[in-house]
């Protein structure tokens, strides 16, 4: 079956609002697999359907704009449909689609003109001459960003500040903190060693804090008035 493109106006996002786990389909049923094989249509259009909410806000995680994002969305689908026969199902479908479309993500990173990265050295902890740690004007930090994120206004706070990391903390910190690859899957995937990944990942997850410190007093403040 010839592959038509999916139109990201025909598959939005608003389409997918209350859809969390479809009924209609078993990722883990191979019957499923034989049928795309087979190239039905009927079936491809229901693996859109059910995997395209997973693919898109993936997609808009990891790259800068929403127009990348509908262009990673239809090369995602187009990877799949060409590679499905490769598919050895040592993951589950759903899985394997999250693989391609963030492979599919760092493939137009790479291939961007790449930025002049800002240093994070601000946002990490400062020492004095006797190495002990010098507290950002008496602010302290939640132990974890989760026990503060109670609001949907919060989550979308973090997800811009998360935005605001270079690239090299951006990617280690969605790969490992949200989706959850491990320290080695997530060296392979960006092509560095795993000592590399840890550095980053804690780097990261200090400049965050220190990102989302103000955001946290501020709210904390008119919550006490």
């Amino acid at each position: 079956m010839a592959f038509a493109p999916i139109a990201v106006d025909d598959v939005k996002a608003t389409d997918f609002i209350g859809i969390s786990e479809p009924q209609d389909i078993d990722f883990g049923d191979g019957e499923l697999l034989e049928c795309l094989r087979a190239g039905e249509e009927k079936c491809f259009e229901t693996l859109v359907r059910n995997v395209g909410p997973q693919v898109l806000a993936t997609a808009k995680r990891y790259l800068r704009s929403d127009a990348e994002a509908a262009d990673c969305f239809q090369d995602t689908f187009l990877a799949v449909f060409q590679g499905i026969d490769r598919f050895e199902q040592r993951s589950s479908l759903r899985t394997w689609v999250r693989r391609i479309t963030i492979n599919q993500c760092l493939m137009r990173i790479r291939k961007q003109v790449r930025r002049k990265e800002e240093s994070i050295e601000h946002l990490l902890p400062a020492f004095d001459e006797k190495g002990h740690r010098i507290e950002n004007g008496g602010i302290s930090q939640p132990s974890t960003i989760s026990e503060s994120l109670d609001s949907e206004r919060l989550r979308s706070i973090v997800r811009e500040k998360i935005g605001e990391l270079p690239d090299d903390y951006r990617l280690v910190l969605l790969l490992r903190d949200i989706d959850g690859y491990t320290t080695s899957e997530t060296a392979a995937i960006l092509r560095i060693k795993s000592n590399a990944v840890k550095t980053r990942l804690h780097r990261a997850r200090t400049a965050l804090k220190s990102l989302l410190t103000p955001v946290l007093e501020q709210r904390e403040c008119h919550a006490n008035v």
